[in-house]
């Protein structure tokens, strides 16, 4: 059996992306796949746990998972990044708004974000900065004790 030569149009179309497939493999680019039994969800905060799925190499964004108990509340927070989220299961309530399964959410950079809970637990994806409300959770406790 002989291969049958390929016309011009499909030999580039070829070439193409065998050159495009060197070049990223030379640049250490390859996709990643994070499992559901893969990776660590760590103790974020109270009822809140944190499975890191990637960060970037400059420290710039991290993609992640929060898993909210039931119960489970997050502090108002400022963003240094735009911050992206997708609710994967359960619902929030983020200030006054509920937003549930398949619902995104952006707090965009500069904005302080109202605060978030969930009364029956959520699972969420997020991109954004590295989140630092622990720091910003006690500032908020504080002060909300202090008026």
């Amino acid at each position: 059996v002989r291969a049958a030569p390929l016309d011009p149009m499909a030999e580039r179309f070829m070439k193409s992306r065998l050159m495009t497939r060197i070049r990223d493999l030379e640049r250490g680019a390859v996709t990643h796949t994070v499992r559901p039994d893969q990776g660590d969800w760590e103790k974020f905060s109270p009822r809140i746990k944190m499975k890191v799925l990637r960060r970037e190499a400059d420290g710039s964004s991290m993609s992640y998972l929060l898993k909210l108990e039931p119960g489970a509340f997050l502090v108002p927070h400022k963003h240094a990044i735009d911050e992206e989220c997708v609710v994967l299961e359960g619902e929030v309530t983020i200030g006054a708004d509920l937003v549930g399964t398949g619902s995104y959410h952006l707090a965009p950079r500069g904005m302080v974000h109202q605060s978030i809970r969930s009364e029956l637990g959520a699972i969420l994806f997020i991109r954004g900065k590295q989140p630092s409300w622990r720091d910003t959770a006690v500032k908020e406790t504080l002060r909300a004790i202090l008026r």
